[in-house]
């Protein structure tokens, strides 16, 4: 159990204030008092203003417009406020809109239909210099609302991107952000106000793309917009997850309970069932008929229910990858890499490798490569970094070894590609490229005694809870010299792959335990045990819990005595 203790172990006195400082927040009041003078003018993005005044002058003279809805939760809710904006600002403009069939990403031509006039491709598109260059040699216009990095502007589109506007500062504003970016230029220039009105999609869209919510600007909208929660299909599917939310809307809570339901049908849905999750971002009024109680109900409700079970599905696939991509990766003795590249080609649907490799990283905190052969013998698939790792760009890190067809996305998470004989030759020197790579030790925020531990810690770490998210990660805990008595030890679980005691009136919880850890923690009782894990409260009943989520642990060879 290695861990590394940053800042000045100040559980006492000012524990939020030590954390804010160990996620490198310098000024404190402004993060926790946020208001609009953390925002950045839309004018400060490039092609901003030629984009939207090009939008009302072909909406304005009954041009057609068409959307690319991407394949992922941002890309899904980025057309879907695109769609709602012009929709409510130019009621009788015509707008057709497509999703993809399968997991991709940018704008295919040859679907783009040939009536089509004005085509948005938001949340993507920035590097698809052949199609900008064919659909505006069929006389269309092109407008790109993006935010991944990209080599250079295009010359046949009308690009606004975050990462290529040296004049904005926030670079860790997501498509959804950029295309709300460019509704308030059409409020500017229409003399409206309507872009706020979608506040709470482009919340959801920033988390899904585990934005840095340090930055000032995007955690402001995304804490607005989760205060203000307006899309009915957003309300009904986190009504559906009040239990497990526990009637919480906050960053963590989006994050593992509502993203995870959009992403899911956009990797293993159906053309229906993702035209329908559409359908409900855009809050059609449709009706759909419901098998089980034979009687109709509107679009929102049924797909409410359906992305639950298309998720549902989705993790059963990635359970079994899981699960036979571990097993590979110990017959195959790739722990000793720093880098995981494993061959996935049996084992995951192409759909499912970005996903299953953000689980492989975390597992084994190493950046992973998942790669899936095709039809012409080229390798793709997905890469993960992770934050533990002393190499902070994994995609310009496989680009600067010259082997890679492309790696195109963010910084720690992208697609790649990769021919056979290119792969072969990076396998052979991962050893040498990964030469100055360093795995970390667990960063915690707080080591603390077990006579020292109270419970207004936790009630205090809970209390701001509101504030974790991706850069503001949820704080870890070392507690030492924890004791187990007997008599409060239980296995849980109907697989009997959890345990809990309880000490000092806090219970220790561990879930999904391997059986050899469950029969560790059974054999030493009695006994001290160092804890790395999270402090958390559970109500129940009106009952108030102080718990301790652990991670990790190591045994002491020091006895307990009665606590």
């Amino acid at each position: 159990m290695k861990y590394k203790l940053i800042g000045n172990n100040d559980y006492f006195f000012n524990p939020i204030e030590t954390i804010l400082h160990n996620r490198g927040i310098a000024n404190i009041k402004e993060f926790l008092k946020l208001n609009e003078s953390v925002i950045y003018d839309w004018k400060l993005l490039n092609n901003i203003e030629k984009a939207a005044l090009t939008t009302i002058s072909m909406i304005q003279s009954n041009k057609k417009a068409w959307i690319q809805a991407d394949a992922d939760c941002d890309g899904m809710v980025s057309a879907a406020v695109l769609f709602n904006y012009l929709k409510k600002a130019f009621p009788n403009a015509d707008v057709a809109w497509r999703v993809h069939e399968v997991k991709m990403h940018g704008v295919i031509a040859e679907t783009v239909p040939s009536d089509a006039d004005l085509i948005f491709i938001p949340d993507a598109g920035s590097n698809q210099y052949s199609e900008h260059k064919i659909l505006r040699d069929l006389s269309k216009t092109v407008i790109i609302l993006d935010h991944h990095l990209c080599e250079k502007e295009s010359e046949d589109a009308i690009v606004v991107n975050n990462q290529l506007s040296l004049k904005y500062p926030n670079k860790n504003l997501s498509g959804v952000g950029i295309v709300y970016k460019f509704c308030k230029a059409l409020d500017h220039y229409l003399e409206i106000d309507y872009a706020d009105d979608f506040l709470d999609l482009v919340a959801i869209g920033n988390i899904a793309d585990s934005m840095d919510l340090r930055e000032l600007e995007t955690r402001f909208y995304v804490q607005t917009g989760l205060n203000q929660i307006k899309n009915r299909f957003l309300s009904e599917i986190i009504k559906k997850q009040e239990y497990p939310m526990k009637g919480v809307v906050n960053i963590t809570n989006i994050s593992f309970f509502i993203v995870p339901l959009i992403n899911a049908v956009t990797r293993v849905g159906t053309i229906e069932e993702r035209e329908n999750t559409f359908k409900s971002l855009i809050e059609s009024e449709e009706s759909v008929y419901y098998k089980r109680k034979d009687t109709w109900e509107s679009i929102i409700d049924n797909t409410a229910r359906q992305v639950n079970n298309v998720r549902n599905r989705q993790n059963r696939l990635r359970d079994s990858g899981i699960n036979e991509i571990e097993e590979r990766i110990n017959t195959k003795g790739l722990k000793k890499n720093k880098i995981l590249v494993v061959n996935v080609s049996d084992i995951l649907e192409s759909s499912l490798t970005g996903l299953v490799a953000n689980k492989i990283s975390e597992r084994y905190m190493r950046p992973t490569l998942l790669l899936k052969r095709n039809e012409e013998g080229v390798y793709k698939g997905s890469g993960r970094g992770h934050e533990k790792c002393n190499i902070k760009d994994f995609r310009n890190f496989l680009l600067n070894t010259r082997r890679f067809v492309f790696c195109e996305g963010h910084a720690q998470a992208f697609g790649a590609s990769i021919t056979k004989e290119q792969l072969v030759s990076f396998l052979d020197d991962i050893e040498l490229f990964t030469e100055g790579v360093s795995l970390n030790d667990i960063e915690v925020d707080f080591e603390i005694p077990f006579t020292k531990v109270n419970k207004r810690l936790f009630e205090e770490l809970c209390g701001y809870s509101h504030l974790w998210s991706k850069g503001v990660e949820e704080p870890l805990v070392v507690i030492k010299e924890v004791p187990i008595h007997n008599d409060s030890f239980v296995i849980t679980g109907k697989k009997q792959d959890g345990i809990k005691f309880v000490s000092r009136g806090v219970e220790f919880l561990k879930t999904q335990c391997s059986e050899e850890e469950v029969d560790t923690f059974a054999n030493n009782q009695n006994k001290c045990v160092n804890l790395i894990g999270k402090c958390s409260m559970n109500e129940w009943k009106g009952e108030r819990k102080h718990q301790f989520i652990i991670d990790d642990f190591e045994f002491t060879k020091k006895f307990s005595l009665n606590f």
